[in-house]
């Protein structure tokens, strides 16, 4: 009996030792799968972890890129659409409109202080009517590229270089280099809502310009705020490809423009400005939309003078003021362009007749911030020209260019802060025409007279009823 027990014990213990053996080897079997899963899935994790790292290095090397970039130049950003809808009547009586049109610009201006005594300061334009894919005539002339509504092409409308001669003395002179802040003058800043923009009187002038301007800093000396302009550049340049082996230039010469300017303020009144100037444009080309030279003669010379005045927030009442006047004068030298057998001169059509002749204009308007959520204005300008009014404001982003107006024109807006950056502006511009050929320097400024055949399409007088949207960041 004992052997008998001590057999089934025997065979039962080999026979539970066996399980354990294959228990074991199962779970040694579990324990490396589990290993190798393991190892896979942290050679995934480790190499997820080594593209994330990367990806975030690059993101880090970008952003400090960026970062340099802007601590070499900084950018801000200017936006404005309008629509606008003309109406009129021609000197015959008959009517027109021209509705519902759009237009887009964009300003991307750029500034970079690259010295203590030398800064950058660069603006790319794109002013374009909606749905055009087409230049737009005469956009592409040198003071309207960027400026004058057209297709979508980017222009450079300013780029100049900042020089301060003798940084720190009594009296510093600055240098300013290159294509000049010439556009969206004074007083435009008030219906713009923005501080003011460009050097020059916006009577006289608008646009791009290429030149060099020598400012000599006087408030150390005299009154505060108050600076020297010396300017020279050119309205047109000779620059033919044989002008560099041996091509006089005879018929065309440059139009080499000199300018003096004397920047002033009133003593103990806040925000205000005080400007007079005179300018010198020597040769004057006859038609800057003609490429022919030798077809185009220049045609005489030029003389600018003018004087202006600006006040902002009068004692704190959230009244604004200005007032400008200019002249010109024109001196023929005799020589004509002649376009469909007919002779132009400067404001005539006689080579004969090398008489001088003037011509005026004033321009002065209000802007007035009422005390109301988020600060709207109301404004009004009125602008007036005499027969033979002229100025170089060609470039002007005013698709009727008002101040150019040979008769009348008024202007009212109102002007509705967003927040900070954007705002709306609702207005209408009302001219009435008593010469023709506003905007232009050549042929006879007729008078018109509906007795006057001459004269039958010319625009007596222009509506024009808009709504901009703008954004200055």
């Amino acid at each position: 009996m004992k052997k008998i027990a001590l057999s089934i014990l025997a065979t039962t213990f080999i026979f539970a030792n066996t399980q354990v053996e294959d228990r074991l080897n199962q779970m040694e079997n579990q324990i490396k799968q589990l290993q190798e899963m393991n190892k896979k899935l942290l050679d995934k994790v480790s190499k997820q972890d080594s593209s994330e790292a990367v990806e975030e290095l690059e993101g880090r090397i970008d952003e400090i890129e960026t970062m340099a970039l802007r601590d070499k130049i900084s950018f801000t950003l200017g936006f404005k659409t309008d629509v606008n809808n003309f109406s009129g009547d021609l000197v015959n009586g008959e009517s027109f409109s021209d509705e519902n049109i759009w237009h887009t610009k964009l300003m991307l201006n750029m500034f970079s202080s690259i010295t203590d005594d030398m800064k950058f300061t660069g603006r790319l334009s794109m002013n374009k009517f909606w749905a055009d894919s087409a230049p737009i005539a005469n956009s592409y002339i040198d003071p309207m590229q960027g400026i004058k509504p057209s297709d979508s092409s980017v222009w450079v409308e300013r780029a100049y270089i900042d020089w301060i001669l003798n940084n720190g003395s009594l009296i510093p002179v600055t240098l300013t280099i290159g294509r000049q802040p010439s556009s969206d003058g004074p007083s435009f800043e008030f219906r713009e809502n923005t501080t003011r923009k460009a050097t020059y009187s916006a009577l006289s002038f608008d646009g791009a310009a290429d030149g060099v301007v020598a400012t000599v800093n006087l408030s150390k000396v005299t009154l505060p705020n108050t600076a020297v302009r010396i300017a020279y550049g050119k309205g047109y340049q000779d620059h033919a490809n044989d002008k560099y082996i041996g091509d006089s230039a005879e018929i065309l010469a440059d139009n080499n423009i000199y300018g003096l300017f004397v920047d002033s303020a009133i003593p103990a009144v806040k925000d205000n400005l005080i400007q007079f100037y005179v300018v010198s444009g020597g040769d004057l080309k006859a038609n800057v939309a003609d490429g022919i030279d030798n077809q185009n003669p220049s045609l005489g010379d030029l003389m600018l003078y003018g004087a202006m005045l600006q006040f902002t927030n009068i004692n704190d009442s959230g009244f604004d003021f200005f007032a400008q006047y200019a002249r010109n004068e024109f001196s023929p030298n005799g020589k004509a362009y002649m376009m469909n057998g007919i002779p132009y001169t400067l404001v005539g059509n006689n080579p004969a007749d090398l008489s001088d002749k003037s011509g005026h204009a004033l321009w002065s308007g209000f802007r007035y911030t009422l005390p109301m959520y988020n600060n709207p204005k109301f404004g009004y300008e009125y602008n007036k020209g005499s027969k033979n009014w002229f100025s170089m404001t060609m470039g002007s982003d005013d698709l009727i260019n008002k101040l150019a107006t040979r008769g009348d024109a008024h202007e009212i807006y109102f002007i509705q802060p967003i927040n900070k950056f954007a705002y709306l502006r609702a207005g209408a511009v009302f001219q009435d025409f008593d010469y023709a050929g506003s905007m232009y320097h050549i042929g006879t400024p007729m008078e018109l007279n509906k007795n006057n055949p001459m004269v039958a399409k010319e625009v007596d007088k222009l509506t024009d009823y808009y709504l901009m949207f703008n954004v200055l960041y």
